[in-house]
């Protein structure tokens, strides 16, 4: 169980990996320990998560049942938080960084973290045309660029990776997210 310093601890420290400032890795705990409770930050996006569903599904965004859209989304939401951190054992190890793993996970979880508490709540006002759309749509471009970058930042931070290569580790997160978004909604 992660307690309640130690999520504010290592919310703050991606916090500060957003401000393109790397002792921001020095607030995250990087035990083995630390590694599993990282995945907690998926418990306090899920209210978010659900949220953005209901939105979407009372907008007529799916033609199934609401039971259906629920079961296909948290599937997709629970292989969405471990599909990246399992293609990156391997990626660790092409690029012989296995001794970064840990780190990098549990700073990419927490990173993970703060991205949707920032883009959920911007996606919801734009599919809710709470905002005009092409200022919605202009807003979620520049979020999206500007979340590749931080992704960047710690990528190149937490694995000590040239630039160029820690490009690639977002572009990889990147395509993985696509086809697995791309497969939940083929089955809605």
């Amino acid at each position: 169980m992660i307690t309640l310093n130690e999520a504010i601890t290592a919310f703050y420290g991606a916090y500060r990996l957003a401000r393109y400032d790397a002792r921001g890795m020095s607030y995250f705990d990087t035990t083995i320990a630390g590694y599993w409770r990282s995945f907690y930050g998926a418990v306090f996006v899920a209210p978010l998560f659900l949220l953005r569903i209901a939105i979407r599904f009372q907008g007529g965004a799916w033609d199934a049942s609401a039971g259906h859209v629920l079961a296909i989304e948290s599937l997709t939401y629970v292989i969405g938080w471990l599909a990246f951190p399992l293609a990156m054992v391997w990626v660790a190890r092409l690029l012989e960084r296995e001794s970064e793993y840990i780190r990098y996970i549990v700073a990419y979880n927490w990173a993970l973290v703060l991205q949707s508490v920032a883009f959920i709540p911007v996606e919801v006002l734009s599919i809710t045309h709470i905002i005009p759309i092409a200022a919605g749509n202009m807003l979620l471009l520049a979020l999206v660029a500007a979340i590749a970058a931080y992704t960047w930042f710690v990528a190149r931070t937490a694995l000590n990776l040239a630039p160029v290569t820690a490009a690639g580790i977002v572009a990889l997160d990147f395509v993985l997210s696509v086809v697995i978004d791309a497969i939940a909604e083929s089955r809605l």
